[in-house]
């Protein structure tokens, strides 16, 4: 179950402090044993070689770099069922040209929408599942 100390809204507002503004706050909310399950088509690294505070706070980092002015904010969530909390999220950002996407032309502002899946157990994130895509949809702030 979800901690008493540490509230799925809780984590989810750590989860986006580490994407959003600092990706040590990963020690903060995974746990020291984690999982990362990530799509394989797109995936930018092998989500098996992150499996803890440490590799997950340098991905978010390696990835957020590789755009500019990157920023996710929740549509939805956390909804949550047990050890699982699960949010719907907007990405927007503009492409620097560096992760090989088809997609990814310097300049081009893109926005992506996606959901998250967090697994909580004693207060602490240990397994995520990520699925996201690009779209024309709007996010909430833009509406």
């Amino acid at each position: 179950m979800v901690s008493r100390t540490r509230t799925a809204a809780e984590l989810w507002d750590g989860w986006l402090e580490m994407w959003n503004e600092d990706p040590g706050a990963a020690h903060k909310i995974i746990g020291a044993e984690y999982r990362l399950h990530l799509p394989t088509t797109g995936a930018t690294i092998d989500p098996d070689t992150i499996r803890d505070p440490g590799a997950m706070a340098d991905w978010v980092a390696g990835f957020t770099g590789k755009f500019e002015g990157l920023r996710y904010e929740t549509d939805l969530g956390p909804v949550v069922d047990g050890e699982l909390a699960v949010c719907r999220w907007f990405g927007t950002a503009t492409c620097l040209g560096r992760t090989g996407w088809p997609s990814d032309v310097p300049g081009k502002r893109i926005t992506w929408v996606g959901v998250d899946i967090l697994r909580i157990v004693d207060g602490w994130i240990v397994e995520a599942w990520t699925q996201g895509a690009e779209t024309d949809e709007r996010p909430p702030s833009a509406v």
